[in-house]
């Protein structure tokens, strides 16, 4: 038979003093971890303070540091933020569907638009306080951006919308610019405003009916410069024809004086009488029309 050996007992002190240390390590490393935060590149945080009710300045990334353990961090994307509208609002990058609104002549259309901006981080606090959720890009941007948007297109026609769609995307940006800037709960944080005027989308059959318009638009302004084309060259020729003849008018009266100064000089050579000079006259006449004749290639004698 086996004699029994008793184990040694565990000291309870030791054991109670190894727990109380490991909860005090583990407490100190939730601390730590809860003190302890970063900020990401083209970010910005903020400390939140609920027992005070203060929130700190914007601390810029990229950087880390410490808070106290019963605050919080709350970061905001301030480098370039985006919102966009289009489509039926399913694409990925679509934040919204496209934006229903009517032109000036009752035309129903759908306005795809993509809105880029960036937030100043010195007014970031005041934002955050009119907007302690972050949702100022669906409280205020997007409802400014359909509300402009849907005043701007009313004052344009249908057509106008597909002739002076660079026009009309300028005006978009202004107009939103000047809204967004002047949004007293946006606190003038929003700045750098982009619009992209992606598209103006009209029922196909109207589209259709413009492209066919636009294009006999074209043609006519096509035969019209060619009408006023061929006017200038119609012009131009006969001012070529009218100088041609202005210039043998010229010739042939130099050519006139010419042999008249010839006669002349003939008759005082020959002293030819007063009697003989017509009949001379009408020989030199016949003889100059002889030679005229001899230097034209379709004469055959």
């Amino acid at each position: 038979m086996n004699e029994y050996t008793p184990r040694p007992s565990i000291d309870k002190k030791i054991v109670r003093i190894l727990a109380i240390f490991v909860a005090v390590i583990v407490v100190i490393a939730l601390m730590i971890f809860a003190m302890l935060y970063s900020v990401g590149v083209g970010e910005a945080g903020m400390v939140v303070d609920p027992l005070t009710g203060s929130i700190s300045d914007p601390v810029i990334g990229p950087t880390f540091g410490l808070k106290a353990p019963w605050t919080s961090l709350t970061k905001v994307a301030y480098a370039r933020e985006t919102l966009g509208m289009w489509g039926d609002g399913t694409d990925e990058f679509a934040d919204y569907g496209a934006i229903n609104c009517f032109s000036k002549d009752q035309l129903e259309m759908q306005v795809d638009i993509m809105i880029r901006w960036s937030v100043d981080p010195n007014k970031l606090v005041d934002l955050y306080r009119s907007y302690p959720s972050l949702n100022w890009e669906d409280k205020a941007v997007a409802s400014l951006v359909r509300e402009h948007i849907r005043y701007i297109t009313k004052q344009y026609t249908a057509v106008q919308t597909i002739e002076l769609r660079d026009q009309i995307g300028l005006e978009i940006e202004q107009e939103l610019t000047k809204a967004i800037n002047e949004a007293s709960s946006l606190r003038g944080a929003i700045i750098n405003i982009e619009v992209d005027l992606r598209n103006v989308g009209l029922p196909d059959k109207y589209t259709s009916s413009i492209e066919d318009k636009l294009a006999a638009q074209q043609l006519k302004i096509q035969a019209e410069f060619e009408a006023e084309r061929k006017i200038i060259l119609a012009n131009a020729d006969a001012q070529t024809l009218l100088i041609g003849a202005n210039a043998t008018a010229e010739q042939k009266v130099i050519d006139g004086q010419g042999i008249r100064e010839a006669i002349d000089v003939l008759i005082a050579e020959h002293t030819i009488t007063e009697e003989d000079y017509t009949e001379f006259l009408d020989l030199y006449v016949y003889l100059k029309t002889l030679e005229t004749l001899a230097e034209n290639e379709n004469v055959t004698f």
